[in-house]
């Protein structure tokens, strides 16, 4: 697992470092040097950063870090609070699994279409469109994972949602 988390959070990283590049030099060339700017930057950035977004949902369902009404866990027993992991585990998979099959079938579609972009970089779509079920094929990976944790391995001194702070 540590050489998956590594893996993505520098993945993570290199995309958005090379956004921030790609940004910074649109901005300087632009009033600077007129004529070494590129037009197709902003939309490269702007793929780049979507990338690093759905990239970064699986490295949060790993730390437990996406957004979610704990303070209702923090007032259940143990037993009650496994319990609603585990419903939110199923549910959360459901979505992702189905996010990761229309994804699939929407990059699919766009490059059996050829599609790409009406910038000056006709860039190929189906690139961009795939970043979807990347991203959400990956969080559906951890959410088995913690499910399967959840299930099989349930430990309530390390599990449990405590009232001020998480153990």
């Amino acid at each position: 697992m540590q050489f998956w988390n590594r893996a993505e959070r520098w993945l993570i990283g290199v995309i958005g470092i090379a956004a921030l590049a790609l940004a910074s030099y649109q901005m300087i060339s632009r009033y600077g040097f007129p004529d070494a700017a590129i037009t197709w930057s902003e939309e490269v950035v702007v793929y780049l950063l979507i990338a690093a977004a759905f990239l970064s949902g699986s490295l949060l369902v790993e730390e437990d870090g996406h957004v979610r009404a704990d303070l209702v866990l923090r007032v259940l027993p143990p037993g009650m609070q496994r319990a609603v992991e585990i419903g939110n585990c199923l549910i959360a998979l459901a979505f992702c699994v189905g996010l990761t099959w229309l994804g699939f079938d929407v990059a699919r579609d766009a490059y059996e279409l050829g599609e790409r972009s009406l910038s000056a970089l006709s860039f190929p779509m189906w690139l961009y469109y795939a970043t979807l079920p990347l991203g959400a094929g990956l969080m559906s990976l951890r959410y088995l994972r913690r499910l399967y944790r959840y299930l099989c391995r349930y430990d309530p001194h390390t599990m449990v949602v405590q009232s001020g702070h998480e153990s």
